[in-house]
């Protein structure tokens, strides 16, 4: 390299130098739980242990990754930030919070679980309060026919006093049919019951296994290796273009 080269080099290196020493700096916190079981029901079946399966743990990822919880916590927080959420080897997930303000980056990595559980739980209540309206529509309809077919056969059995053999065979195959709509809406009923009670009921929380706490340890490459680097890259640069044109 002659010595316009070596020049241009080394300003190269200096200006990369100036403008990384002139970003923000950024400090990093992080945290890692266990994604719980999505139903209180297996939850409760457990006897209170156990962890969400790998579909569970995958769909919490991404509600954690998604632009509604995002935007909670920017709202909440007013400070930009960038989010990492990945698996650990054990099956857990890490949350890596990246802000210029180490105590926000470890509220906001600590609220983001918080809020995630909460999104989730409102999911919830609103799939179960869907299914709350389905099967309510499906008890009154029980209860209709039920109602029906009891009526159909009190007047059967009125009629059948003076000649009981020739309505023998009608009312025992309207009995077999009041019996199983009895059958059906009792269990209709059952699921009534269940789903009001998941509607009140908290979704399970995340285990948590360390939370954030504030680091003023700078997260990122110096800004001596950023013009470093870069010097490195233009001279490289330099002395391809010159192998070439020669």
């Amino acid at each position: 390299m002659n010595k316009k080269e070596i020049i241009v080099t080394i300003l190269s290196g200096v200006l990369l130098f100036g403008i990384a020493a002139m970003r923000p700096a950024k400090f990093a916190a992080e945290t890692t739980f266990f994604v719980p079981l999505t139903l209180l029901e297996k939850q409760i079946n457990q006897n209170g242990i156990g962890f969400g399966s790998p579909i569970e743990v995958d769909a919490h990822l991404e509600l954690m990754q998604s632009p509604r919880v995002i935007q909670v916590l920017q709202s909440k927080f007013n400070e930009a930030f960038d989010l990492d959420v990945r698996k650990t080897r054990n099956g857990a997930v890490a949350v890596e919070i990246r802000s210029s303000d180490p105590i926000v980056a470890a509220e906001i990595c600590n609220a983001s679980i918080a809020i995630t559980d909460s999104i989730k739980q409102d999911m919830l209540r609103q799939n179960v309060g869907m299914s709350l309206e389905v099967i309510q529509n499906r008890a009154q309809l029980l209860e209709a026919e039920e109602k029906a077919l009891r009526k159909e056969l009190d007047s059967l059995r009125i009629f059948s006093q003076d000649d009981s053999l020739s309505f023998a065979a009608l009312i025992f195959r309207k009995e077999r049919q009041y019996g199983t709509a009895v059958i059906e809406l009792t269990k209709v009923e059952r699921k009534l019951e269940d789903l009001k009670g998941y509607t009140d009921a908290p979704a399970p929380k995340s285990y948590i296994i360390s939370p954030a706490i504030p680091s003023n340890k700078k997260v990122g490459l110096p800004s001596w290796a950023i013009g470093l680097l870069g010097a490195a890259i233009v001279g490289i640069a330099i002395a391809v273009w010159r192998s070439t044109s020669s």
